[in-house]
């Protein structure tokens, strides 16, 4: 059986895979627009893929430093990460495939 951080690894991979695939999709479309005033600043300063995966780290950051601070083990801190920026991603990429289907508003 596979660990919870591999698991959590698999996750945040989709995840990530899926938004940008989804937002290069929306953006053809011309009916993306960022969701995030962080990830709409790192956009425009960075670019689009850099601005996203730097996007991703802050979300990594605001999620693991809590954890870290109350106490939770390095490991433990890892896979809150990795699964929330995954998960976070996965419905962030959803958005995106509905805003192109016209079911956003």
């Amino acid at each position: 059986m596979p660990s919870r951080l591999a698991a959590a690894l698999v996750l945040l991979a989709v995840g990530v895979s899926a938004d940008l695939t989804s937002t290069y999709v929306a953006i053809g479309g011309g009916q993306y627009v960022e969701g995030s005033p962080v990830g709409s600043a790192f956009i425009a300063a960075f670019g689009l893929v850099p601005g996203m995966l730097l996007t991703k780290a802050a979300g990594m950051v605001l999620i693991g430093f809590p954890v870290a601070v109350a106490g939770g083990t390095r490991r433990l801190v890892a896979t809150l990460m990795c699964a929330g920026v995954g998960l976070l991603s996965l419905a962030t990429a959803a958005r995106n495939v509905l805003l192109l289907a016209g079911l956003w508003p």
